[in-house]
């Protein structure tokens, strides 16, 4: 969980741009954006942006049913409500398309953003993605994923177990495309 001294992320937001953080968010090759609780982009960095095929105005404002096909956006959109109710990171493998509709495979962590008294405002999320037939970087985005989990707050040893046992069968989804 992030606490930021805010009452509304999007004004937070707005006046951060400019600012060292988002630009070095900008910056980062993984996608990132900031989302406000009702799953509408405030923030959208420029390879995440690339990956939508969209420009700042085409996304801020909107949510992942007016940019994704409805099957991916449910399932954004349940990972987050989760994330809303239980404040435990959001920490998985997904697939989901790129702006020319090819399927691949990626890696994302949604965090909470919250207020100082621990109201949540919104999320942010980074999405790293998995190349092609790379069982390597597969390998590396586990290791990473584990390492994550292992580090996180409120994490329990029967979630990261749970989560652990259902590793050995990511590379198979390399193979399936």
């Amino acid at each position: 969980m992030i606490k930021i001294d805010a009452y509304d992320l999007a004004v937070y937001v707005n006046s951060q741009r400019g600012g060292p953080l988002l630009t070095i968010l900008d910056e980062v090759r993984d996608y990132v954006f900031i989302k406000d609780v009702e799953g509408r982009f405030l923030f959208s960095n420029r390879a995440h942006l690339a990956h939508l095929g969209c420009t700042e105005a085409d996304v801020l404002g909107k949510n992942d049913f007016d940019l994704f096909p409805a099957r991916l956006a449910e399932a954004f959109y349940a990972a987050e409500t989760h994330l809303f109710e239980t404040q435990i990171p959001v920490v998985r493998l997904q697939e989901s398309l790129d702006a020319n509709g090819q399927k691949f495979y990626s890696t994302a962590v949604k965090i909470l953003i919250c207020d100082k008294h621990g109201n949540a405002l919104g999320l942010i999320g980074s999405v790293h993605r998995i190349p092609s037939n790379d069982s390597v970087d597969m390998e590396e985005s586990k290791a990473h994923i584990m390492s994550f989990l292992r580090h996180q707050p409120g994490i329990t040893p029967s979630q990261l177990k749970a989560f652990e046992a259902s590793l050995p069968s990511l590379p198979s989804l390399q193979t399936s495309r």
